[in-house]
């Protein structure tokens, strides 16, 4: 047993051949759930509500027992949360104490050779005040339990919030039931998803309050829907970009999204300081199993340019769409988006996934959740080992296959 596996919780950090075989499972079950999800996405008649929840919390419960993790997200989120409990900022660089096991755990998974004592190098905080208040009370709650429930405490909200998204996603999509049954299987049935959800991802909590607000725009009021929408960024940015998207189809929607909008940047005045001075200025541009990575091997400036060459067609396909009232516009934008992102983990595809419930069975749709399959080709990196120039190329073009379906009308 090495370090890394001695962990509260395990994750495989270039592990050599032994990350590539647990890394082989995971894409093995992952496939085979892959396949599972496409028929229920794609019979005739779209589970029942009741079943799509039995289903993905039974999912959740067997990807629990997984012995090991490919992210160490879930450290960064717990030690927020601990900073935040020790009056300490989560939003700069901290030195962590000796004695706080909880803090020691997460600096030894970002970096094990970093004596403690020394300032933290997990990542500053990118998400919103709300998630950092969340993680505290977690580990105030279980803090008697130990490290791993604290862990453990993360992980449990994170699938909770899934499995709220599923009859969420039914109030919020449009369209007659049928429509909207499919909406709820298209996110609670995603195995990439529920993975990632196990994982401890903060992405389904976030999606589980846009999904609530635009429930509450459909059914009751456009305005007070997208300020919550607005109001999910407290969590992750993502928020933002879906209130400004309710705004530009629902004038209704505008006044509250424009509200919503401006209390979360009040209140979010420190993680927008930390992005401004400490993420942005250090950032390095080290793309991986993206688009952008296909070219890397000859420079930053290539591989931007053709990332953004590539995303320019896709959003020139979504604005085209939208012209014509199609609707999977939004869901071509989207995946423009995606295009441009150098670094596409696991988990963000979950925005796909809920874009592409709202246009299910369409070749956008199609697109989309493939690229959530073929997201986890980024574990590869951080699992087995850094990969050469080539075989990094290589990676890229293997991650981004499914945008080939964008070649067909």
């Amino acid at each position: 047993m090495n370090a890394g596996q001695a962990q509260p919780l395990a994750v495989v950090t270039e592990w050599g051949v032994r990350g590539a075989i647990a890394l082989a499972a995971l894409l093995l079950a992952i496939a085979v759930a892959g396949a599972f999800y496409r028929r229920a996405i794609l019979r005739a008649q779209p589970l029942p509500l009741s079943t799509t929840a039995s289903v993905a919390a039974l999912a959740s419960l067997a990807a629990w027992f997984s012995p090991v993790l490919f992210s160490s997200d879930v450290y960064a989120y717990a030690a927020y949360g601990e900073l935040a409990r020790l009056g300490l900022d989560p939003y700069v660089h901290a030195a962590i104490a000796r004695g706080d096991p909880l803090l020691a755990d997460a600096n030894w998974q970002w970096a094990p050779s970093t004596p403690l004592g020394t300032s933290s190098v997990f990542p500053v905080c990118v998400y919103g005040p709300a998630f950092v208040a969340l993680a505290k009370a977690i580990v105030i709650a279980l803090a008697p339990f130990g490290t791993l429930a604290q862990l453990d405490g993360m992980r449990v909200t994170a699938v909770l919030a899934l499995l709220a998204c599923i009859p969420l996603a039914y109030a919020a999509y449009r369209g007659d039931r049928a429509a909207r049954l499919l909406a709820a299987a298209t996110i609670g049935l995603n195995p990439v998803a529920l993975w990632c959800a196990v994982e401890g991802h903060n992405d389904a909590l976030a999606l589980c309050f846009v999904l609530a607000g635009f429930a509450l725009a459909r059914t009751r009021s456009a305005a007070a829907g997208a300020a919550v929408v607005a109001l999910s960024s407290l969590i992750k940015l993502p928020g933002a970009g879906a209130a400004i998207a309710l705004a530009a189809v629902n004038p209704r929607a505008r006044v509250g999204a424009a509200v919503g909008i401006a209390i979360a940047a009040a209140i979010s005045m420190p993680l927008l300081r930390a992005v401004a001075t400490q993420v942005a200025p250090h950032g390095a541009y080290a793309p991986a199993a993206s688009v952008a990575a296909i070219l890397a091997p000859f420079g930053a400036v290539p591989a931007s340019l053709f990332a953004i060459a590539v995303a320019a067609a896709l959003a020139f396909r979504g604005i085209a769409h939208l012209r014509s009232a199609r609707a999977d516009g939004w869901l071509w934008l989207g995946i423009a988006a995606w295009a441009l992102i150098p670094n596409p983990y696991p988990w963000y595809a979950l925005w796909l996934t809920a874009l592409a419930a709202g246009a299910p069975r369409t070749r956008a749709a199609a697109v989309a959740l493939l690229l959530g399959f073929t997201s986890l080709l980024r574990y590869v990196p951080d699992a087995v080992a850094t990969p050469s120039p080539p075989l990094a190329a290589a990676l890229g073009i293997a991650a981004s296959l499914p945008l080939l379906g964008a070649l067909r009308s």
